[in-house]
């Protein structure tokens, strides 16, 4: 199950965020699951818990996690949603398009991305939001 792993490097990058903003933990995390991105989004909502038990110390850890619908190219000229991805070819998607039946080349929809981090309140009672940084992009 490759999502642990995505898991785990969507944590140490948020922490890593919560770090940059001098924070030493974060509350939540909101991740962008491609629909062609090979990540089962409740498999990774599970692995992000079971991750986050472990290292996340300060409560419990707010995750949204967003579906990020697939765009797809053509060469001539199509562009949109390809339509249904079928998840049992996910990992080679036919995609082809609707106008000249050529292989589509997707151009959205295949990343696993951490999208922003919450932190916890500040001393001074404010409650700054970290986003993703670049570095924190992970795709399968």
């Amino acid at each position: 199950m490759h999502e642990f792993s995505i898991a785990t490097q969507v944590l140490d990058a948020a922490r890593e965020a919560a770090a940059d903003h001098g924070a030493d933990t974060f509350e939540g995390i909101t991740v962008s699951v491609g629909e062609a991105s090979h990540v089962n989004p409740d498999q990774l909502e599970t692995c992000l818990e079971a991750a986050a038990d472990s290292t996340i110390t300060d409560g419990d850890l707010t995750i949204d996690i967003e579906t990020e619908p697939a765009y797809a190219e053509c060469a001539c000229g199509w562009s949109g949603e390809p339509g249904e991805i079928d998840r049992a070819l996910a990992y080679a998607p036919n995609l082809t398009c609707p106008e000249c039946d050529a292989r589509l080349e997707l151009q959205a929809g295949n990343e696993c991305r951490l999208m922003s981090v919450t932190l916890p309140e500040t001393d001074d009672g404010s409650d700054p939001d970290a986003a993703g940084s670049p570095d924190a992009n992970t795709t399968d």
